[in-house]
Formats: C-alpha cells, structure tokens, sequence
C-alpha cells in the first residue's frame, strides 16, 4: 500500500501524468471477477465522473517522454483546489444530502433525503415531532449499524443527536452514515 503501509486520506488528490488532470482519491474496491485491488477515484474536472482502475496499475511508474514517471502524482489540495476551480465549500458541498420529500400529516413531519453518493446507506427517511425524532429509516448500508443508529436516535432531541454524530468519518470519506444523518438533520 502506498504511504508505508498507510490508509489514503480521503482529501488525497492526483493528477495524472499523461493528460496533467486532477483526480479524488475516494477509496479502494475488489474487483468482482477477478478479486484484483482497485482504486476509485473522481474527476475533478467537467461531469466529475467516478472511476476504477487496478490498484497496481494506478500506483504504477510509467515510461514518458524518456523517462519513468507516476501515473498518479499526489498534489497538494489547495493545489487541486485552485486548478480545477472548486472550493472548499463546494467540495463540501459533495458530500451534502439532498431533499427528496417533505410532507406533514397529524403534526408529523415525513422528510426522505438522498446521501451524498459516498457513504454505504443510499437514503434516510426521518420522522419528528417539533424538535423530537420519532423514526429513523436508513437505507441501505450496514444493516446492524443502520438500524443501531436509527433506534438510539428516536426520543431523543434533533439538536442533541447532530451534535453527537455531525462529522463522524468513515474510511476517510470525510462522511458517514451517521454524519449524512446528522447533515439531514440539519435541514429540518
């Protein structure tokens, strides 16, 4: 593993050597059928569209213009920042959850939100009462956890519950589940 050994930061950015774009690191995967390491990562330019690539292959050094050179050289984010023309607040912006609905009935308030993209849970469904939580719905994501969460959150007071998971991380993602559900929270 690159580092010595160590997990990548989630806010590690590269660029490649051949095309001199700035990439996101957003995490290792397995490939299905071959079981092969692989990295994902995210275009910091244009649709920002996600790729993978064989973890060896994006790690390797490749010959060009005579001499052997970093497929993928980190550079620094404020570096990544300033080329691509994104700031830290839109690249916080990326990992935001978005309103899908919001409905009252009976003095219960029905709110659904997508997550950022990033995390394992796709979706959180939320029911309160005034500044109480009464259901959480957490979807997709580590089944246990998600539902662990969801029940230690009904009862409880929405300011109380953003203030014990806002900015929780996960494997560097800069987010979680329990951050995305705190991020929801916040838009109540």
């Amino acid at each position: 593993m690159p580092g010595g050994g160590r997990l990548l930061n989630m806010e590690q950015y590269y660029r490649h050597f051949r095309n001199r774009k700035v990439y996101r690191f957003v995490t290792f995967a397995t490939i299905e059928a071959t079981e092969e390491e692989a990295v994902v990562y995210q275009a910091m330019y244009g649709d920002r569209r996600y790729w993978i690539r064989p973890k060896a292959n994006f790690f390797e050094e490749v010959m060009y213009d005579g001499k052997m050179v970093r497929r993928f050289q980190p550079i620094p984010q404020e570096e990544a920042l300033k080329e691509t023309e994104t700031s830290i607040k839109q690249v916080n912006q990326m990992r935001n959850v978005t309103k899908l609905s919001d409905n009252t009935v009976g003095g219960i308030r029905s709110t659904s939100f997508a997550t950022c993209g990033i995390t394992c849970s796709t979706q959180i469904n939320i029911q309160t009462e005034g500044d109480t939580i009464r259901r959480v719905e957490i979807v997709k994501g580590c089944d246990g956890n998600t539902k662990g969460l969801a029940r230690l959150c009904e009862g409880r007071k929405i300011q109380d519950v953003i203030g014990i998971l806002e900015g929780i991380d996960c494997k560097g993602r800069g987010t979680s589940c329990p951050d995305q559900l705190a991020r929801a929270l916040k838009e109540l």
